[in-house]
């Protein structure tokens, strides 16, 4: 794992309220980074909302940057407020952040759809970021979704999805200061480090197809490059 990518998940824990400061201020080619990551991870209207808490600390992006960031954040909050119809997944968020989710292409219909199944099937479809992992975060706090459970017993541990739920607890954990009450399985350290390095693009096409083939064998159909 790189060193920025240790920054960046302070700078979504600041966010999201989890932290109330970074531990060191960024350089000014680390803010380019952390806004690159942002849009990369599809993050960058939560992160922006960071970024203006830092204020107070005295951390500042430099000038072009901020207002680029604040450019797209504010795209996002017209295109959240245009919207036909909300977010089944928007009233989990805390409310200085409901504009600022941005909506996935593959955005679910119903909250009940949100488990740790159909991450799974994100994967595999190489469709996980942590835009996606975020919505997860808020939805397991936030619901009855925290007492899910794995239906289909040997089946879904033939399919590695229960390795996959605890290398997910292990993803949030590190990446968002998760509170372990709400885990709904025990974190696995060795899963998540290797699904987190994925999210974060620094896995080779080789290392991902590799990994589900060996640790997800029955899910290789599903995959996607």
């Amino acid at each position: 794992m790189k060193k920025i990518d240790s920054l960046f998940f302070e700078l979504l824990q600041v966010s999201i309220g989890r932290m109330d400061c970074l531990s060191r201020g960024p350089e000014p080619e680390e803010w380019q980074q952390l806004y690159e990551i942002s849009k990369q991870q599809h993050v960058e209207g939560i992160t922006y909302h960071g970024v203006m808490k830092l204020f107070e600390f005295g951390l500042r992006a430099p000038q072009d940057i901020s207002l680029d960031w604040m450019a797209e954040s504010e795209s996002i909050r017209e295109t959240n407020e245009m919207a036909e119809k909300p977010s089944v997944l928007a009233r989990y968020y805390d409310e200085e952040l409901l504009d600022l989710r941005q909506q996935p292409a593959n955005e679910v219909s119903t909250v009940s759809k949100m488990t740790i199944e159909y991450i799974y099937q994100q994967y595999l479809q190489n469709k996980l970021d942590l835009g996606l992992l975020l919505d997860y975060y808020y939805v397991l706090q936030k619901s009855n979704a925290k007492y899910e459970t794995l239906k289909g017993g040997s089946l879904l541990d033939a399919w590695g999805v229960r390795r996959f739920a605890r290398g997910v607890m292990w993803m949030l954990q590190e990446t968002l200061k998760f509170d372990k009450q709400y885990m709904t399985f025990e974190p696995l350290e060795i899963e998540g480090r290797f699904l987190l390095n994925e999210v974060m693009q620094e896995a080779s096409k080789w290392e991902r197809v590799t990994h589900v083939l060996f640790t997800y064998p029955l899910g290789i159909k599903d995959l996607r490059a």
